[in-house]
């Protein structure tokens, strides 16, 4: 039943995603699109954590940068969303240090890359841990 409950929540999520694409040019939010979905350690079971993820970029002229590189972004993120504990980040200051943690990830994916880090901020705007 567990299974059944997140395989549906991960289709109605995917489902509302796809219709709808990033940001607009002209706004400096980009929604990094799909959810990203990774499993946790919670002591001795195995837990899923959806986040879904908008970035606010320095200049919006630069969406087209963060689409050229989302592969290598969203890489980042799942590396280092699977490694953290479940009771971490449970509590509002563990969230906020992993939000901290992913705009830096992204800032040095952006540096290797394009040699400017172009984000500026990194918001979750959905979180579950199930």
């Amino acid at each position: 039943m567990k299974y059944l409950s997140l395989i549906s929540l991960l289709l109605l999520s995917t489902a509302s995603f796809a219709s709808g694409g990033g940001g607009d040019s002209s706004s400096p939010f980009i929604a990094l699109n799909p959810p990203i979905v990774v499993n946790i350690v919670d002591g001795q079971r195995i837990r899923h954590m959806q986040v879904i993820i908008e970035i606010k970029l320095v200049d919006p002229a630069n969406s087209a940068k963060i689409d050229l590189h989302k592969g290598p972004i969203r890489h980042e993120l799942i590396l280092l969303l699977s490694s953290q504990d479940a009771a971490t980040i449970s509590s509002a200051l563990g969230k906020e240090q992993l939000r901290k943690d992913a705009l830096e990830a992204i800032q040095k994916v952006m540096m290797k890359l394009e040699e400017d880090p172009i984000v500026e901020s990194l918001y979750f705007t959905n979180f579950i841990i199930q």
